[in-house]
């Protein structure tokens, strides 16, 4: 069944009814506005073997995206943080890339001392690129 429609999904989520970690996935996708296609497991004796041919993981939720696997909820939530989800549901090219601003107490801490000294060369937060490739491997620089 789709969530939330009647359009195409390029999203496809293998769950079942009990599990706590496809409800979580399914409402982060929902949060993003992602529709997406839920294969309901339950009663299929194959199922798992089936999802681990699929995707080379037996345990659910095992998400595709443009079918690509990226693994369960965790993997999932970590490819939102990073602003690698929307890009990669789009359909854009790998290797995906994406700019990320952080920032962490130690920074901050840097940024207020060189406030305080006088110097303006010191930020409070630093840039990273992040890269997603076809296989999955999300690599950062």
């Amino acid at each position: 069944m789709s969530h939330a429609g009647r359009q195409a999904s390029a999203v496809d989520i293998y769950t079942l009814p009990w599990c706590p970690h496809c409800a979580r996935a399914k409402a982060l996708l929902a949060k993003r506005g992602l529709h997406y296609n839920e294969v309901d497991g339950s009663g299929q004796s194959d199922f798992r073997s089936r999802l681990r041919d699929l995707t080379g993981g037996a345990t659910v939720p095992q998400i595709v995206i443009n079918g690509t696997p990226v693994g369960g909820a965790d993997r999932l939530a970590r490819l939102d943080r990073m602003g690698l989800l929307q890009a990669l549901a789009r359909g854009e090219t790998f290797p995906i890339t994406h700019q990320q601003r952080r920032t962490s107490p130690t920074l901050l801490a840097r940024w207020l001392v060189g406030r305080l000294r006088g110097r303006r060369d010191v930020a409070a937060f630093e840039r990273r690129q992040v890269k997603l490739d076809h296989a999955g491997r999300i690599v950062e620089t």
